[in-house]
């Protein structure tokens, strides 16, 4: 039936019919009664449903924000936002249909006519339901459960359809939203069951055409299968759906052919989406994806290229030139032009307005151009701003984090490297040498300064001109910079002059402060007021002055010109080269690069702390590399230098890594004993073979936890929970952040629980280290409430009580929250201890008054000292204080 109103004829022929057959019902199977009941279903309700749920489908359509990034969804049934937008067209569709089955389906059989049955005759005395729009019904359900996002009852409509109506077309409508559900559903292995049973079927019915290859298209998406999809998304188009589904298939279809890495057919039909006149957003997408589509070697580069030139041009298009110049640069490099594509994808970084996800993916783009060259500098920088730009979704994205932060250490200990040996040179000099370079330096960092803030103005001009990004000439001397590695330290000092003209571009003018990058920013202070530290932890509690790049003091202030500083800055300067030798061998896999590090190593330092791992990498690497006369005298320098080492004996006894399995399994074999001892009870004989093994296996780190373990068991079952609880602290005192240890823990816990003496007797231990009881010592009055308990109407007594009984001292009252159990109020000042005595015992004999009906034992009165008092806010735990007042303050 069209969609819109129902004619004035049909409704005269369902009033007809209702006044024929008025007393008909469901229970009697006649013509009369069947053509009754599907007259009003299909123009009464069902027609109403359909159309709600027809409306349901615009809107969703409407407002649906596609995300050309990704190939786009043949539905709209997976967004959660437009769930929630249709839920009451889809509502009521349900409920139409639902309506429709309750009260009109026809399961009682006819009147058997007499004589001979054709084939005809007997399916229809077979059926299951004699109205024909009930199946409709169950399947106008599904779909709209489909678009509510309630996809497993949505499967569950379909089956009914499949199970009851298998004769009926509609049968394979059902079984294509059923590999629907299932596809989102996850449970890809049963759309494939249903897709290989519809095979071999010769001929679907042309009105389901569209669901049944559209069902198979989405199936191969999401197996990645972008070809076999691809053929059936155009068997689709074959069909000749409605114009707005036409042209979304033809842009996914052009989107799957890009994949598949079919670059002609997916430019093909990217121009076909451009000619169909698509809304805007769609059309700029196609024009954009036509050059991520193009490939080296085919045609119309040019158009392309002359095209995407033109968008640049159209104001309507300021806010997507990121995307244009990346897809520009795309061609060059496709075009083997590499500078071009390079700058190209500069600006396309630069001029990126607010779509962080083509900002991240131009950084990505250059971060992998920078570290194939390899530049790591350039590329840690760009892979840096790249993975915090990127959401973590992104395709690879704990690799490109994981490699992001090989490069940032690498980068941190080069720097290291270059700055210690820069200031080593500088402490070799004689003073007016040093203060020669320096002024050297500074008027070079002035110079620098000064062309750097020329660049900045002139780049935010070219911004304002649409003429920004043009940085080529800064990457290239940044990239000489990188290059000459050999160049002093403080020489390089231009790299930072580089980034600023395309930081500011990118971020704007930004106020100098900490933590600029964050969105919600907190301050050290903030931090430190959380955590409960100081700020002067972090630097031994002395002010760090902040000197002038421009000034001497500034080069002069890490110069090593003491033996003491000299003997750090080579730990430094060593450890640096050991960390960059690593990074390069195992993270970056430059081999080269990582020899060079090595080898620098050995040389400055021939009997440093990482010589002997120096001499081994260099053995594995040279074999690498295929030198194998290198890599043996790496093996003699190892096995001469340092014998006993395990790396030495790696190399030179070919049985020695059998001899440490079996020496594991001697250990391992020992530890079962000990096990199945304490699993036979014999405690004692576990705390003997314990401790013997703790003496013979020390140096086992594995074993000494798990052993310690099985003692403190043993000696639990022998001697009690008391004997229990010491011997687990010192496990958790010994063997921290072991397995051990937690479980160790965990036991302790529970024992605290199940046993509270155990925890009050710690707690007074505890107690005892870290109060003092002084009775001289300047005490205050103070009240702990619990924090279920109304502290502010407790406040409000205690002070109404001052007012009226103590209103010429003028007591102050402090509230402050302590840990999750007690609240506190802390009284003070009194002239003298006795003056705070008499007040606690005044307070406790009116207690009443002040507590009203709060129970006993939900508070208490006590007195402290103005030290315990700092002590018992910096531990924030009541319990262990009342311990310690009981036992020296008594009542």
């Amino acid at each position: 039936m069209p969609r819109g109103r129902i004619s004035n004829i049909s409704l005269s022929v369902i009033v007809l019919s209702g006044m024929f057959v008025t007393s008909c019902s469901v229970e009697k199977n006649t013509a009369a009664t069947r053509n009754f009941h599907s007259l009003v279903s299909h123009y009464n309700i069902y027609f109403n449903g359909k159309e709600s749920y027809l409306q349901g489908l615009d809107r969703a359509r409407e407002s649906h924000v596609d995300d050309y990034t990704n190939i786009l969804p043949l539905y709209y049934y997976e967004d959660e936002s437009v769930q929630q937008g249709i839920s009451p067209q889809m509502k009521r569709a349900i409920d139409k249909s639902t309506k429709v089955i309750t009260f009109h389906s026809i399961k009682s059989k006819p009147k058997v006519k007499t004589g001979r049955q054709t084939e005809k005759d007997k399916a229809f005395y077979e059926k299951n339901e004699y109205n024909k729009w009930i199946d409709d019904c169950y399947m106008l359900i599904g779909k709209s459960y489909m678009h509510q996002g309630e996809f497993f009852m949505a499967a569950e409509s379909f089956k009914h359809v499949i199970k009851n109506f298998p004769e009926e077309d509609i049968y394979y409508a059902a079984l294509a939203w059923l590999i629907k559900a299932y596809n989102v559903i996850g449970d890809l292995d049963r759309s494939e069951d249903i897709i290989a049973g519809l095979q071999d079927t010769e001929e679907f019915p042309d009105t389901y055409l569209e669901d049944i290859y559209t069902s198979f298209t989405d199936y191969y998406i999401r197996k990645e299968e972008y070809d076999k999809a691809a053929r059936y998304l155009q068997k689709v188009l074959d069909t000749r759906p409605v114009k707005h589904r036409r042209v979304r298939y033809t842009f996914i279809l052009a989107q799957l052919y890009q994949e598949a890495g079919k670059g002609d057919a997916s430019i093909r039909n990217f121009r076909k989406v451009i000619r169909m006149n698509p809304p805007y957003e769609m059309a700029f997408n196609a024009k954009v994806s036509m050059a991520e589509a193009f490939q080296a070697g085919a045609s119309g580069s040019e158009e392309i290229k002359k095209l995407l030139n033109k968008m640049l041009k159209d104001s309507k298009n300021e806010e997507f030139k990121d995307q244009i110049y990346f897809a520009l640069g795309n061609i060059a490099m496709e075009e083997g032009e590499r500078e071009k594509a390079i700058e190209y994808y500069h600006m396309s970084v630069s001029s990126s307005v607010r779509n962080n996800f083509q900002k991240g993916k131009s950084c990505l783009t250059l971060a992998e151009i920078y570290y194939n060259e390899p530049k790591y500098t350039l590329s840690a920088a760009y892979y840096d701003t790249a993975v915090n730009l990127l959401d973590s979704e992104y395709p690879d994205y704990r690799n490109l984090l994981r490699r992001s932060l090989s490069l940032n250490n690498l980068v941190y200990n080069l720097d290291t490297y270059h700055l210690q040996d820069s200031v080593q040179d500088l402490a070799t000099m004689t003073e007016s040498e040093r203060n020669k370079v320096i002024d050297e330096l500074i008027a070079q960092v002035r110079e620098e300064e000064e062309e750097a803030r020329q660049r900045q103005q002139q780049a935010l001009q070219d911004l304002q001109y649409n003429r920004s990004g043009m940085l080529s000439s800064e990457v290239a001397a940044m990239n000489n910079n990188q290059q000459g590695s050999g160049r002093w330290y403080f020489y390089n000092l231009n790299l930072k002059s580089f980034g600023q003209p395309e930081f500011r571009m990118k971020w704007g003018e930004r106020k100098l402060e900490d933590n600029w990058r964050r969105k919600n920013k907190q301050t050290v202070t903030e931090i430190m007021e959380v955590t409960g530290g100081d700020a002067s932890d972090t630097i031994a509690g002395e002010d760090v002055e902040i000197f002038d790049n421009k000034s001497r003091e500034y080069y002069l202030r890490d110069i090593p010109l003491t033996d003491s500083a000299m003997e750090a800055s080579n730990l430094k300067l060593e450890e640096a080269l050991y960390n960059v030798g690593l990074i390069y061998k195992d993270d970056l896999l430059d081999y080269e690069e990582s020899i060079k590090a090595f080898e620098e190593l050995i040389k400055r330092y021939p009997d440093g702390d990482f010589t002997m791992a120096a001499y081994y990498y260099l053995f594995e690497l040279y074999n690498t590399v295929n030198q194998p006369a290198k890599a043996n005298s790496y093996k003699e320098l190892l096995s001469k230098n340092y014998p006993d080492s395990h790396m030495s004996k790696l190399l030179t006894n070919p049985d020695y890594i059998k001899e440490l399995e079996a020496e594991q399994r001697k250990i391992e074999d020992f530890y079962e004993k000990v096990y199945s001892q304490y699993l036979n009870d014999n405690f004692s004989e576990v705390i003997r073979l314990a401790d013997e093994g703790m003496a013979k296996y020390a140096d086992q780190e594995d074993m000494m936890p798990r052993l310690a373990y099985l003692k403190a068991m043993s000696t639990g079952a022998l001697k009690g929970k008391e004997a229990l609880k010491t011997e687990l602290d010192s496990i958790i005192s010994r063997y921290p952040g072991s397995e051990v240890a937690l479980e160790a823990r965990e036991i302790v816990d529970y024992m605290y629980v199940a046993f509270p003496v155990i925890k009050e007797a710690d707690q007074i231990r505890e107690a005892k280290e870290l109060y003092t009881y002084d009775p001289e010592a300047k005490h205050i009055f103070l009240m702990a409430v619990k924090t279920n308990e109304d502290l502010n109407l407790v406040n409000f007594n205690l002070l109404n009580y001052n007012l009226d009984y103590f209103n010429t001292y003028d007591l102050q009252i402090t509230l402050k929250v302590l840990g999750k159990n007690y609240n506190i109020l802390i009284v003070r000042e009194f002239s003298d201890n006795e003056g705070v005595a008499r007040y606690a015992n005044r307070v406790k004999n009116d207690i009443l008054q002040i507590m009203g009906e709060i129970p006993p034992e939900n508070y208490e009165v006590l007195l402290i000292s103005e030290e315990n008092y700092n002590t018992l806010l910096e531990q924030r735990e009541f319990v262990p204080y009342l311990l310690f007042h009981k036992e020296n303050y008594g009542n």
